[in-house]
């Protein structure tokens, strides 16, 4: 079924609702990452600007991905079975995403006269092992969205929401 055209204020209007949704679901886990290195610090305070700095990491992360999309990135993946796709994407998306993290704090670093260790020091203790260990954890938090994208572009955004947010009350059968 061919989908119909839209008009620019309806490709706006899917791409700020996508946005706001993948921002959503990525400041959602940051946001616990967050929680999680204060329980680990033992600090008993709410810290604004962690979670703010977790809100703007969400906000620019959920651009790449989507200008990935964009770009058709993993696109190759779409004919593999529905886990491997949705496992695999998240792999990749995370490596992406890990990329781009890495080259923003160089590239802050470097504009503050940082040399490139101290620069992505905040980024798994900028330990090789921290990133990847960082970089392993976001692809699983990913399988989940990219499981539900992957049902979304099978199903239908209409079916899928349905699926998810209807009553399911299923008419009794005869035994």
């Amino acid at each position: 079924m061919e989908e119909p055209k839209r008009n620019l204020k309806q490709k706006a209007y899917q791409g700020v609702k996508e946005y706001l949704a993948i921002t959503f679901y990525l400041w959602l886990v940051f946001g616990l990452f967050v929680l999680y290195r204060a329980v680990l610090l033992s600090e008993d305070h709410f810290s604004p600007i962690a979670h703010g700095i977790a809100l703007f990491n969400a906000l620019a992360l959920a651009k790449v991905i989507l200008i990935a999309q964009d770009l058709h990135f993993a696109e190759r993946l779409n004919k593999q079975p529905l886990i491997y796709a949705a496992v695999l994407k998240s792999v990749a998306f995370a490596l992406v995403l890990a990329a781009f993290k890495i080259l923003e704090e160089a590239g802050i670093g470097w504009y503050h006269g940082k040399s490139f260790g101290q620069s992505i020091s905040d980024i798994g203790g900028g330990t090789l092992q921290g990133i990847f260990a960082l970089t392993a954890i976001l692809a699983i938090l990913l399988v989940p969205f990219f499981a539900f994208t992957e049902l979304r572009g099978i199903l239908g955004k209409d079916r899928l929401r349905d699926l998810f947010f209807s009553s399911r009350h299923l008419p009794h059968s005869s035994s």
